[in-house]
Formats: C-alpha cells, sequence, structure tokens
C-alpha cells in the first residue's frame, strides 16, 4: 500500500473496559499481523499506567515521548524498530508533558507528529484500560474502536460500562465500535457472548456494536509471553495465530481510509485524568 501527500493512517484504538483480558498483547500481534499484508504500521504505546508493550516483544526501549516533548528531539529518533519491520512509538511515559506545552510548541509538535504519521497505512493505539475520560477521549479521536473483552461476566459487564461512558458524547454516533472476543473457548461461545453484549448496548443505549472475531484461549500466548515474542511470530501455526490472521484480514480489506487527525488525538492522549 502506497502512501501519499496529505495521507492520514486509520487510527485503531485497542481498548478494554478492564485490564487482564490480553488487551496489550492483542494490540501487539494484530499490528504485527498488519505488517504481512504490506502495510506500514506504527504502533503506540498508549498505556500510561502500565504501558508493556516493549516487555511483550523483549525490547530495550531508552527514549519516549518525554524526549520529543522536553528535549526537542525529532520524533524519528525514539521510534524503535520491532519484528517484520513494525514502528513502535514508547509514548506512554511522556503524554502527560503535552498538558504543559505552550500552544506554539504543542502546535509545533503535532504537525511533526501528523507528518510523521502520514507515512503509515495504520496507527495501532493500545490504550490504558477502564473508562477514565482520558481514555474516552483517545477513543473518540480514533477512526475506529477495537474493545476487547472474553466471555467472563466481570469482562463483559466493563465493556458495557466502556460503552455506556462512549455514548455520553455526542460524537461517539460516528465512530465504529469492533468487538474482539477474546480468551474463548469456541467460536460459539464467543458468538453468544457478543450478542449479549450487543443486545444490552442496543437496547439500553441505543448503541450498536460490530463483531470483528474471536481469538481462541491458547497456552502458546502466555508461553510467548515468557520468552518475550510474538506469538505470531514465533507460534504461527496456533490457534490463536489464526484467529489474529483472519481478524487483521478483515481490516485490510475494508479499505477504509483513515480521517482521524492525529494532532487532535494526541491531545486527546495527553489530557491529565482526573483522580
Amino acid at each position: 500500500m502506497t502512501t501519499e501527500v496529505g495521507h492520514k493512517p486509520r487510527v485503531l484504538a485497542v481498548t478494554s473496559g478492564k485490564g487482564g483480558v490480553g488487551k496489550t498483547n492483542l494490540a501487539v500481534n494484530l499490528a504485527l499481523c498488519l505488517r504481512f499484508f504490506g502495510v506500514n504500521v506504527l504502533l503506540l504505546d498508549a498505556d500510561m499506567g502500565l504501558g508493556s508493550v516493549d516487555v511483550l516483544l523483549g525490547l530495550d526501549v531508552v527514549h519516549n515521548l518525554k524526549d520529543v516533548v522536553l528535549k526537542g528531539w525529532p520524533l524519528e529518533r525514539i521510534v524503535i524498530e520491532g519484528p517484520r519491520g513494525l514502528k513502535i512509538l514508547p509514548g506512554a511515559c511522556g503524554v502527560e508533558e503535552l498538558a504543559r506545552l505552550s500552544e506554539t510548541d504543542l502546535q509545533r509538535l503535532l504537525r511533526q507528529i501528523q507528518e510523521y504519521c502520514a507515512q503509515m497505512d495504520f496507527v495501532v493505539v493500545d490504550t490504558s484500560p477502564g473508562i477514565s475520560p482520558a481514555v474516552v477521549g483517545c477513543l473518540l479521536a480514533a477512526d475506529e474502536t477495537l474493545l476487547v473483552t472474553n466471555s467472563e461476566p466481570t469482562s463483559l459487564t466493563d465493556a458495557y460500562a466502556l460503552l455506556k461512558a462512549m455514548s455520553r458524547r455526542p460524537e461517539a454516533a460516528a465512530k465504529p465500535v469492533s468487538v474482539i472476543m477474546n480468551q474463548t473457548g469456541s467460536k460459539e461461545e464467543a458468538l453468544r457472548s457478543f450478542d449479549r453484549l450487543r443486545s444490552a448496548a442496543k437496547r439500553f443505549l441505543g448503541v450498536d456494536v460490530e463483531y470483528l472475531g474471536s481469538v481462541a484461549r491458547d497456552e502458546t500466548v502466555s508461553e510467548a509471553t515468557k520468552r518475550q515474542v510474538a506469538f505470531l511470530t514465533h507460534y504461527s501455526a496456533s490457534p490463536c495465530s489464526r484467529d489474529v490472521r483472519k481478524i487483521a484480514a478483515r481490516l485490510v480489506s475494508a479499505a477504509r481510509g483513515g480521517s482521524a487527525d492525529m494532532g487532535r488525538f494526541f491531545k486527546a492522549i495527553g489530557e491529565v485524568r482526573d483522580e
């Protein structure tokens, strides 16, 4: 896929209503799988509390977005290259500094981010879990939300809570939400759980969500995590890898161009959260 002048990447915000559902692992492997389709991908670690993209891939991250904000470094200097040419922006420890910049410096930084992201076809964002205003703002600034949950009642309840928080914002109506059922025992179980979530969201929130797919519960995920490698590359024949490839293929085949303003997006994730 070839990028053009003025090109806007499709920004996919991978999120969850709670931690522990495999959100970051899925974001990493999904971003990596998109690379297999010949597209340019930037993976942004925007989990301000527990950013762990580098840990999952065994990468040595010395610098992050804070160096760009405080030292004036070019963005390219902190972007690291992961497996298969995946670009990774370790921004988790530094986005808070955006709120302290002068308007002039902020606009200069946002232009730099916009220019860099114009080289990409997809920007995959691993958000913080939960329903804080900063997370919701991040989701609404993206082109599409990929909501990761599983069949456990608590996970479905938290996923519903996130949809409820999003629905309170008027701009949410124009933002598609796709659900990925993770760590599932069977396709049938995943569909039943999704149907419960979708029915509740439509009935009580007036919100519709799409089903993007499911990822099987697979012991190779924990094995890959222990080895600090991507399960997609080191266990490519595993059920979870096959499932992620199907999801990536659906995202690529949709062929929808990006419309997200990366400047607005970074301002959203840089908001100071109310505690």
